[in-house]
């Protein structure tokens, strides 16, 4: 089986999108509520007959890994996290979105906020909070000055896979994911859930990458100087 150059060039370029992928994991190593993305390849779904010289094709596809992380606990009572399935929903320009992050602020007209401004949906619509002593129970209840006030909207899907990734680690439903809502909610406040990346493994990763781009760069040296002898000999032939 003889490979060329952009054989092998399509192989480096998977590993290069795999490196952006173990990048963008890492740096967002401590981002609460984030999944990491990873890589998944197969080779040869092109190839009818394993006998023949036909160069199997590489194709790759990205899936995120919605694997619970780490709870750190911080006192703050505006932030909590939840513990096994479930998003956070938020309203956005685009419509709604899904979200595992739970550092949520209020703003000044008392709605409360996600990170990134977005009003964070209750059972009954956007939340709004009017008083100074604030909790929220393990069910979702929001109690503003012993009053509740709304109940945090939590969602599942059937197929998270089916999940959209869009910008400051939210998540978003082209419809086919399976919304539902959560019957039972295990909300852990005063916690926030982090990142579910590990720098260890992704490090080992980014080296292994590493290590591929090297044998790549070999292999085409190699087949450069196999097809520079093959034309100094066809010139001498002539």
């Amino acid at each position: 089986m003889s490979y060329t150059i952009s054989d092998i060039a399509g192989a480096a370029s998977v590993k290069l999108n795999q490196l952006d992928l173990v990048s963008n994991n890492i740096a967002n190593a401590t981002t609460p509520g984030y999944k990491t993305e990873h890589m998944m390849a197969s080779v040869g779904d092109n190839v009818s007959d394993p006998t023949d010289n036909q160069v199997p094709r590489i194709s790759a596809s990205v899936y995120v890994d919605f694997s619970q992380g780490g709870l750190e606990e911080t006192g703050n009572p505006l932030d909590v996290a939840l513990q096994g399935r479930g998003f956070f929903e938020v309203e956005t320009p685009a419509g709604p979105a899904y979200t595992r992050a739970g550092n949520f602020t209020i703003n000044r007209d008392g709605t409360l906020m996600n990170k990134m401004g977005y009003p964070v949906m209750g059972e009954s619509g956007r939340i709004r909070i009017d008083g100074e002593d604030i909790r929220i129970s393990r069910d979702g209840v929001i109690e503003a000055d012993g009053v509740d006030v709304a109940t945090l909207k939590v969602v599942l899907f059937e197929d998270p896979n089916q999940l959209k990734r869009a910008a400051d680690g939210l998540f978003v439903d082209s419809g086919r994911a399976g919304l539902k809502k959560a019957d039972e909610k295990n909300v852990q406040p005063g916690y926030l859930e982090m990142s579910n990346a590990s720098v260890m493994k992704e490090m080992v990763q980014m080296i292994d990458i590493q290590r591929s781009f090297e044998l790549y760069q070999k292999a085409i040296q190699t087949v450069s100087e196999q097809d520079r002898l093959a034309v100094s000999r066809v010139g001498r032939l002539a």
